[in-house]
């Protein structure tokens, strides 16, 4: 996505995580189907997160890109993130880590 203007915040995440930075491409979408041990709760990555177009649009501090979204279809499929489905209760915080269980 060379010429898209990528800022977490356009996404609207619930959970980011951070990965070691040798993970090409869409990391997790390579999830789909498998559980994560966050904090103390499980959830399971059900199917990747299908974007529309307000990812383009303009935020406070971020400008309106088409480019991200092209690049999401192109690249993505059309997805960028993953939904998960909580399989307990469970206390999540900054900087708990995850583990693929």
């Amino acid at each position: 996505m060379p010429q898209a203007v990528l800022d977490v915040r356009r996404f609207r995440p619930n959970i980011l995580i951070e990965t070691d930075g040798n993970d090409a491409g869409f990391t997790e979408q390579k999830l789909v189907g498998r559980r994560l041990s966050l904090g103390n709760t499980v959830v399971e990555i059900t199917e990747p997160c299908t974007r529309c177009a307000f990812t383009a649009l303009g935020q406070p501090g971020i400008p309106f890109d088409k480019d991200v979204l092209h690049a999401i279809a192109r690249h993505g499929g059309g997805g960028f993130g993953v939904l998960a489905s909580v399989m307990g209760t469970g206390r999540v915080a900054c900087g708990d880590g995850v583990t693929v269980v």
